[in-house]
């Protein structure tokens, strides 16, 4: 028993020490988490995030858009029973050609529905989204041809970041 407890205090301060370090690799704690999650989307040099039920609107460096593919996702967890879930791009002041909502009424996606074309200039207009299953859904931003679409799908275990590829990141962003 004490061995087994011995053991999980070296792991919990082993995640610390590599959390310290690579905070400390930076002055600035935002740089920080932009440093080991590079290519984040900015517009007119505003940073885009998810904002929505599954966050409390907040801007929040976890639902920064990044860089993936044709467009700009981040991941959220979302639960069957709460939906639906409502939510926008936009930066953190909510700004116009950077605030992301549905373009026609109604603004609803659902599990395997087509893109959905965005207002960049968007006010009150949310968008909708009925998940079937709990789990993690990728939410893209999609620019295409001067216009922007949104994509929900449900994401694989696979597309989350393990802590080696987090530290291979931060390395490529100091050499």
């Amino acid at each position: 028993m004490i061995g087994y407890i011995v053991k999980n205090i070296k792991k919990s301060l082993g995640a610390l020490f590599v959390c310290a370090l690579l905070s400390g690799c930076s002055s600035d704690e935002g740089n920080a988490v932009k440093t080991l999650l590079p290519g984040g989307l900015t517009i007119n040099d505003k940073a885009i995030y998810l904002r929505g039920e599954m966050n409390d609107y907040e801007a929040s460096e976890t639902y920064r858009l990044r860089k993936d593919g044709h467009g700009y996702c981040t991941l959220a967890t979302l639960r069957s029973d709460w939906a639906p879930y409502k939510f926008k791009f936009a930066d953190e002041n909510w700004s116009k050609g950077t605030n992301f909502g549905f373009l026609t009424p109604p603004g609803v996606l659902r599990d395997g529905a087509r893109s959905l074309e965005l207002n960049p200039n968007s006010k009150f207009e949310e968008i909708s989204y009925y998940p079937k299953k709990d789990g993690v859904y990728r939410f893209c931003l999609i620019p295409k041809n001067d216009r922007y679409y949104v994509t929900v799908t449900k994401s694989s275990k696979k597309e989350l970041p393990s802590m080696a590829q987090l530290i291979d990141m931060s390395r490529s962003d100091f050499e």
